[in-house]
C-alpha cells in the first residue's frame, strides 16, 4: 500500500525505508557499488550493518563502558520500563522502583488457575449455532477461544447447526412463514433434507477452515475429525403430526471418540443421524449436542446464543429484582415447568404443556428469543440428568466464553448444575453470584 515505506535493497542482510518510495531513494542506496570487487563488498557490508543497528533493537553499546545498576535506581519509566523515563533523578527511592507493583495479569492468572487445573483432560460439547457462521468477526472469536481451551488440556467435541442458513434457503424458495422460522424440532421433507445436507457440508467445512487455523496459530498439532458418529431414529407421528425424516439420536460412538481423544483431536458433529439402514435424519442440533454431552459423561455443554436470554426473579414477593446467574437443575425443572415446558427423557422431544399452544406462545406470548432461550434451557437441564455436571447458555461477543469458564465471580451467561455440584473455587459460591435457591417461579420474568 502507499502508506507502507518501501524498500530498497542494501545487501543480503538489511534493508532500509526510503522516505518517497520509489521515486525518492535513499542517500544510501544512491551510493551503493555497482560492481562487487573485494574491497566494494566489504564496505558495502559495513555500511549495511551500520544501517541494521540503527533499525533494530541489537546491542548498541560499548561493551567497556557497561555497568550493573539496581533495577529500582534505573532512568526508566515505571508504566513502561523499557522507555526512558523523561524527568529521571538518581536519587530515586525504593518507593519508586521502576518494578511494577501490581500486574493485573498476574492477578488474573491466579484466580483463573483452580478452573484451568480442574478443566484439564475433562470433556466439553460445544454447540455452534448456524447464525454465529454468518457473523464472520464473531466467528474467529469463538473459534479461537475453543482452540485455547484444547491448550488448556480439554477434549473438545463441537456439534454446529445450520437452521439460519436452512431458513434462508427455504425462503427463498417458498416464502417466510411460521412452519419455516420456529425454535425447536420441525418437520424435514425430503426438500429440506437435501437443503440440510448441502447446508451442513458447508457449515462443517467453515468451522474445521477456521478452527485449524486457530489451533495451528498457538502452535498445536491435532486435527479437526468429523464422521458418522450417530445412530438415529425417526421421531415418527408426535402429537398427531408427522414429522418425516426429523429424528433423535439413539447411539453414539463413544469408544471411537474416546480414542480421538487420546491422540489430542477435535470432535465435530453435524445435525444428520443415520438409521440402521442407512437412511439420513434431520437431527436437531442442539438436542445432539444435549445427548452427546450426557453419553460422553462430559464435565460441560456449552450453547452459544446470538441473542441470549437472561432470567431476572425475585426470591420472595418482599424482595427486590435480581439476575438469575445460576441455578441448579431443580430449579431449572422448575422454571421450565412454569413455562409449560417438556422434554421427553428418552427422545429429547419438547413439548408445550398447559395453556401453551406447540409454539409456546399461546399464555404469555413468548417471543422467539424467548422459546429458545428455554428450549436451550430444556435440552441442557436434559444432559445434566443424564450425568453432564454443568451446562452453560452464553452470548457469542468476544471472551464470552473464557469469562464464563475461566473467572470466579463473573460468570458470563446461564449456568446449570447438578443439585449437589461442588464448585473448583470457593468464590463460585460467594454470595456476590445469585444462586436461584428457592427463587420464587411466579415472579420470574425476561
Amino acid at each position: 500500500t502507499n502508506s507502507l515505506p518501501k524498500y530498497e535493497t542494501l545487501s543480503q542482510d538489511a534493508r532500509i525505508p526510503t522516505a518517497g518510495g520509489d521515486e525518492k531513494s535513499s542517500q544510501a542506496t544512491k551510493e551503493a557499488p555497482s560492481t562487487s570487487s573485494g574491497d566494494e563488498i566489504s564496505e558495502a557490508a559495513s555500511d549495511s550493518h551500520a544501517v541494521h543497528h540503527s533499525i533494530s533493537d541489537a546491542l548498541a553499546a560499548d561493551v567497556e563502558a557497561l555497568e550493573l545498576i539496581s533495577f529500582c535506581h534505573a532512568d526508566f519509566d515505571s508504566e513502561s520500563p523499557s522507555v526512558v523515563h523523561p524527568d529521571y533523578d538518581p536519587i530515586r527511592t525504593l518507593q519508586e522502583c521502576a518494578i511494577p507493583s501490581n500486574y493485573p495479569f498476574v492477578s488474573i492468572l491466579r484466580d483463573s488457575s483452580p478452573y484451568i487445573v480442574n478443566h484439564r483432560h475433562s470433556t466439553i460439547v460445544y454447540h455452534i449455532p448456524g447464525e454465529l457462521i454468518s457473523d464472520s468477526q464473531k466467528f474467529f472469536s469463538v473459534m479461537d477461544d475453543i482452540a485455547l481451551t484444547w491448550l488448556f488440556g480439554m477434549k473438545i467435541v463441537i456439534a454446529v447447526g445450520c437452521r439460519s442458513q436452512i431458513v434462508q434457503r427455504l425462503e427463498k424458495l417458498h416464502g417466510a412463514s411460521d412452519a419455516v422460522n420456529m425454535p425447536g424440532v420441525r418437520v424435514t421433507t425430503p426438500e429440506t433434507l437435501r437443503i440440510l445436507e448441502e447446508e451442513a457440508g458447508f457449515c462443517r467445512f467453515e468451522v474445521e477452515r477456521l478452527l485449524n487455523r486457530c489451533l495451528r496459530n498457538k502452535g498445536a498439532d491435532c486435527n479437526v475429525v468429523s464422521g458418522c458418529f450417530i445412530t438415529a431414529n425417526k421421531f415418527g407421528v408426535v402429537d398427531g403430526v408427522d414429522y418425516q425424516l426429523t429424528g433423535y439420536p439413539v447411539n453414539l460412538q463413544v469408544d471411537k471418540i474416546h480414542r480421538l481423544h487420546s491422540r489430542n483431536d477435535v470432535i465435530l458433529l453435524t445435525p444428520l443421524g443415520f438409521t440402521k439402514d442407512g437412511d439420513a435424519l434431520n437431527v436437531h442440533s442442539e438436542a445432539l449436542a444435549a445427548f452427546t454431552a450426557g453419553e460422553l459423561k462430559a464435565s460441560k455443554v456449552v450453547y452459544f446464543s446470538s441473542h441470549p436470554m437472561v432470567l431476572r426473579g425475585t426470591r420472595n414477593r418482599n424482595s427486590v429484582n435480581e439476575r438469575i446467574q445460576m441455578i441448579q437443575r431443580s430449579n431449572a425443572n422448575e422454571i421450565l415447568s412454569h413455562y409449560g415446558l417438556h422434554v421427553n427423557s428418552v427422545t429429547g422431544f419438547p413439548s408445550w404443556k398447559s395453556n401453551y399452544d406447540v409454539r409456546g406462545n399461546k399464555a404469555r406470548n413468548l417471543s422467539y428469543h424467548q422459546q429458545s432461550m428455554l428450549l436451550k434451557m430444556g435440552w441442557a437441564t436434559h444432559a445434566i440428568e443424564k450425568g453432564v455436571e454443568r451446562a452453560h447458555i452464553i452470548d457469542c461477543e468476544d471472551g464470552s466464553l473464557l469469562d464464563e469458564l475461566f473467572t470466579a465471580r463473573r460468570g458470563y451467561g446461564t449456568c446449570i448444575s447438578q443439585d449437589n455440584y461442588e464448585a473448583p473455587h470457593p468464590e463460585d459460591w460467594n454470595d456476590d453470584l445469585t444462586v436461584a435457591d428457592g427463587v420464587d417461579t411466579s415472579m420470574m420474568e425476561w
